[in-house]
C-alpha cells in the first residue's frame, strides 16, 4: 500500500466539517463506457461509493449532506414522541426552518413565563411535559447550531472559515441536561448536543473525554456513531491519526447513512497506519470494515480477498465487487479500436486476471450474501478474458437466482447481448435474427431509465457489427450501423447506398438499422446535387435535385450580388426581391450559362454567374448552399476533403475573367479585376494572411489602370486590404 492509499481523502476535514467546494453537476461521462449497474443489487447506502473515475463520489460529485443527512430521521423521531401534542408542519418548522431560532426563543420565552404562545403557535400547550420539553432541548440545539452550521458563499474561502465556537456555558448546560435528564429519548438527544458543543467549542479535545465517560450507556443508534464521527474528527485535529481511521472505520461500518462521510475523512497515508488501525480492532466487522475502506482507496482484489476469509456474507463484498468490475470497464471499453477482432484481441489481453479469478472462485462457491451478483460479476469479467461459455453458464444461473426487478432483467438482457456479440466473428443471417429483438430493444425500445447503463452498449454494439460488416465487404451495412465521414467520398458507395435505400422492400434486420441511420435518400441526391454544382455540372446538379426532391431550402442572401465587402449578415438582412432556394439558383446559373455560351450579353450574365459562384463558397452570402448532413460543414473550419469544393473560387474568377473580357467600359473592367482580386485573396489566405502581401494582380491592375473610376474610389472607402495597400 502506496503513500497515496487515500489520495482522494487528502482534504479530508474534521467530521461534519463543511467541504467548500461545489457539488459535482455535470453527467458522469464514465457512463459512457459502462455497461455494469451497481444499482441492480446493492443496498443504496453504497451508492456514492460506486467506482467514478472523474468524481469524488459517484452521482454526487461531494459530500453536501452534512447538515440535512438526518433531517426526516429527526422529524420522524420526535413526531413519534411527542404523538399528536405537536403537529408535524411545526415540529419541521422548529427543527428545520428556524434558522436563526426566533420562534424557538418566543416559545420558549412562553414557557418560562407561563403565557400562552402567540398566533400561529396558539394551539400549542406549553405546560404538558414532553411539549416544554421539546421546546427547551430546540433552545439549546439552536445554540449550539450556531457554531455547527454556517451559511456561505462557496467561492468565499475566507468568510466561509470563520466559525463562532460554542461557549463553555452552553457545553455546561447540555452536560448538565443530559446528566439530569431521566427521559431516555431526551436523553439521548441531550448526549449527541453535549458531544456537539464539546466538539465546536474552544477545547474540541473534551469531546474524547465526555464519550470515553458516557459511551458505554448508549444505545448503538444513529446519535452514538453521529457522536463517535465527533470523536474522530478530534483525535484527527489532536493528529492522532491511527485511531481517528479505526474510528471512522467503525462509524463506516456501524451506520450506513454516515458511510460517505466517513470513507472522506478516512485517509491513512502508508502501510503502517493502515496495520496499525488494524491493531485497534476488537472484533471481526471492525476489520471488515477498515478493509472495505481500503478497497474504496487502495486495492478492490486485496480487500474481497480478505474480507471474504473473514466472513463471505459481509456486505461490503458486494460494493467492492461492482468496483472491481467497473474500473475494469473503464480501463477496456474507453479504449477506441478500428476492428472487432482488434478489441477482442486487447481486452482479452489487458483483462484482468487476478480479478477474475478471484470473482469466479468466490461465485462458484456461492457463499456470498448475494451469490447472482458475483455471478454476473464474474460472467462480465469472463466476456473480456473470451470465455464465452463459461459465460452464459454464469448469466443462466443469475437468471434463476435473482430477484426479479426490472433493472435487474434490463441489466442481465444487456450483459447477454454484449456476450452474443463478443462471441460472433462474423455476421449471418442466423445471427442476425438471433440478435433482432434485442438490439431493436436496445436501440429502440423503452428500458428502465432507474440506474441502467445502456450507452456503452448502444455506441459498442453497432461499431462492432459494423467492423464485421466492413471485414466483409458489406459497406452499406456497415455504414447504416457506424457512420463513417468518408463513405460518400467513393461512387461507389454512393450509388450502392441508393441502390439499397431505393429497394422497395427490407428485411426486419435492415428496417432495424434504417431506424439507427440519420442520412436519407434525399440528403444523398443533394449531397450529388451540391458536388456536380461545384465541379460546374449544372445540368447534372439540377437532375440531382429533382431526383431527390430536395433542393427548396432557401438561401439566405441574393446570390447574385456582388459587394465591395463580404459582409454575409448585411447581405441577408437586405431586401430581397427574389428568394432563391437552392434548386432555384442552379436553374437561374443554367441559365445565364446558355446566354453566355450563346454569346448573349456575355458581360451580364457572366458576371452574375461569377457573382453566384463566388457566393456558393465559403467566403460569399450563400454558402448555406452545401449545408447537408452528408457534407456536415456548418462552420468556419472546413476539413480537408471538401476544402477545394468550398474554399475554391476558381470558377468564379473564371466567369469574372469572361466578363472583363466582354467589358465595353472602364467601370466594369475596374469591377472585374476586384472582383478577381477578392477571388486571389481567399486563395492566398488558405495560408497565413499575416505574411502574405497585399500586391494581388487584381490590386495592381485597379490602382494602375482604372485610379480615374468611380469604381475605384468606392473600393478605397469599403475595402481595407486596398487602402493597406496603396498606403
Amino acid at each position: 500500500m502506496c503513500a497515496a492509499l487515500c489520495s482522494a481523502a487528502a482534504l479530508a476535514m474534521l467530521a461534519y466539517g463543511v467541504i467548500y467546494a461545489c457539488a459535482g453537476g455535470d453527467w458522469d461521462e464514465f457512463e459512457w463506457a459502462s455497461d455494469f449497474a451497481p444499482e441492480a443489487y446493492v443496498n443504496d447506502s453504497y451508492a456514492p461509493l460506486f467506482y467514478a473515475p472523474t468524481e469524488v463520489f459517484y452521482g454526487i460529485g461531494f459530500d453536501t449532506e452534512y447538515v440535512s443527512r438526518f433531517n426526516d430521521a429527526n422529524v420522524e423521531d420526535w413526531s413519534a414522541y411527542l404523538g399528536n401534542k405537536v403537529s408535524a408542519n411545526v415540529v419541521t418548522t422548529l427543527l428545520l426552518n428556524d434558522e436563526d431560532g426566533k420562534i424557538t426563543a418566543l416559545l420558549n420565552a412562553a414557557a418560562q413565563s407561563k403565557q400562552p404562545p402567540a398566533a400561529p403557535y396558539s394551539t400549542l400547550n406549553l405546560a404538558d411535559e414532553k411539549v416544554k420539553a421539546f421546546i427547551t432541548f430546540m433552545q439549546l440545539a439552536k445554540e449550539i447550531e450556531a457554531s455547527s452550521t454556517l451559511k456561505f458563499d462557496y467561492w468565499d474561502y475566507n468568510e466561509a472559515k470563520k466559525a463562532p465556537t460554542a461557549s463553555q456555558q452552553v457545553v455546561a448546560r447540555a452536560e448538565k441536561l443530559y446528566v439530569d435528564t431521566k427521559d431516555a429519548f431526551l436523553k439521548n438527544r441531550y448526549w449527541f448536543q453535549a458531544m456537539k458543543a464539546n466538539f465546536y467549542s474552544t477545547n474540541r479535545g473534551n469531546v474524547i473525554s465526555f464519550f470515553d465517560k458516557t459511551q458505554s450507556a448508549l444505545e448503538r443508534n444513529a446519535l452514538y456513531y453521529r457522536g463517535l464521527a465527533y470523536v474522530a474528527g478530534a483525535q484527527y485535529k489532536a493528529k492522532n491519526y491511527t485511531v481517528s481511521n479505526y474510528l471512522y472505520s467503525v462509524v463506516f461500518n456501524g451506520c450506513p447513512e454516515l458511510r460517505t462521510m466517513a470513507t472522506y475523512n478516512f485517509h491513512p497515508q502508508e502501510q503502517a497506519d493502515f496495520q496499525a488501525a488494524l491493531a485497534l480492532t476488537k472484533t471481526t466487522d471492525e476489520k471488515i470494515a477498515l478493509w472495505a475502506l481500503f478497497g474504496y482507496y487502495a486495492d478492490e482484489v486485496v480487500a474481497i480477498r480478505e474480507i471474504y476469509k473473514l466472513s463471505p456474507k459481509s456486505e461490503h463484498l458486494d460494493y467492492l465487487v461492482t468496483r472491481l468490475v467497473n474500473k475494469e470497464e473503464w480501463s477496456l471499453n474507453t479504449q477506441r479500436f478500428s476492428s472487432a477482432d482488434e478489441y477482442r484481441k486487447y481486452v482479452k489481453e489487458k483483462s484482468n486476471k487476478d480479478g477474475l479469478q478471484l470473482v469466479g472462485s468466490i461465485a462458484k462457491e456461492g457463499k456470498t450474501n448475494r451469490p447472482y451478483l458475483w455471478n454476473l460479476a464474474a460472467g462480465y469479467l469472463n466476456i473480456f478474458a473470451g470465455n464465452n461459455a463459461e459465460a452464459t453458464q454464469l448469466f443462466d444461473k443469475v437468471e434463476k437466482e435473482a430477484p426479479k426487478s426490472a433493472l435487474a432483467a434490463d441489466q442481465l438482457r444487456i450483459l447477454r447481448l454484449i456476450n452474443t456479440l463478443h462471441s460472433a466473428t462474423s455476421m449471418t443471417a442466423d445471427l442476425e435474427n438471433r440478435l433482432l429483438i434485442d438490439l431493436d430493444w436496445l436501440y429502440n425500445g423503452k428500458k428502465e431509465e432507474n440506474g441502467l447503463r445502456f450507452y456503452h452498449a448502444l455506441d459498442w454494439s453497432k461499431k462492432y457489427i459494423a467492423s464485421l460488416y466492413r471485414r466483409q465487404g458489406n459497406a452499406v451495412y456497415g455504414e447504416l450501423l457506424d457512420r463513417e465521414n468518408t463513405f460518400y467520398h467513393k461512387a461507389a458507395n454512393v450509388y450502392a447506398m441508393k441502390v439499397f435505400l431505393n429497394n422497395s422492400t427490407h428485411t426486419p434486420w435492415e428496417k432495424m438499422a434504417m431506424k439507427l441511420y440519420d442520412v436519407t435518400l434525399a440528403d444523398i441526391y443533394e449531397y450529388q446535387g451540391i458536388m456536380s454544382a461545384y465541379a460546374g455540372r449544372l445540368d447534372e446538379a439540377i437532375t440531382f435535385f429533382q431526383q431527390g426532391k430536395t433542393g427548396d431550402a432557401e438561401l439566405y442572401g441574393n446570390p447574385f450580388n456582388g459587394k465591395i465587402k463580404d459582409c454575409h449578415d448585411c447581405d441577408h438582412a437586405a431586401v430581397q426581391k427574389v428568394k432563391y432556394s437552392k434548386l432555384a439558383l442552379l436553374q437561374k446559373m443554367k441559365e445565364m450559362q446558355t446566354h453566355v455560351d450563346n454569346k448573349e450579353d456575355i458581360y451580364n450574365n457572366s458576371l452574375l454567374l461569377a457573382n453566384a459562384y463566388y457566393n456558393m463558397t465559403f467566403y460569399g452570402n450563400g454558402r448555406a448552399f452545401y449545408y447537408n448532413r452528408i457534407i456536415n460543414e456548418y462552420g468556419i473550419d472546413i476539413g480537408e476533403y471538401y476544402a477545394p469544393q468550398l474554399l475554391n473560387c476558381a470558377t468564379a474568377d473564371r466567369y469574372y475573367k469572361i466578363a472583363f473580357a466582354a467589358a465595353t467600359t472602364d467601370e466594369q473592367r475596374a469591377k472585374c479585376v476586384y472582383m478577381m482580386a477578392k477571388c486571389e485573396r481567399n486563395h492566398k489566405f488558405k495560408g497565413n494572411p499575416e505574411t502574405e502581401s497585399l500586391a494581388w494582380e487584381g490590386f495592381v491592375q485597379l490602382k494602375t489602370k482604372y485610379a480615374h473610376t468611380k469604381y475605384y474610389r468606392e473600393v478605397i472607402s469599403e475595402c481595407g486590404y486596398f487602402s493597406i495597400y496603396l498606403n
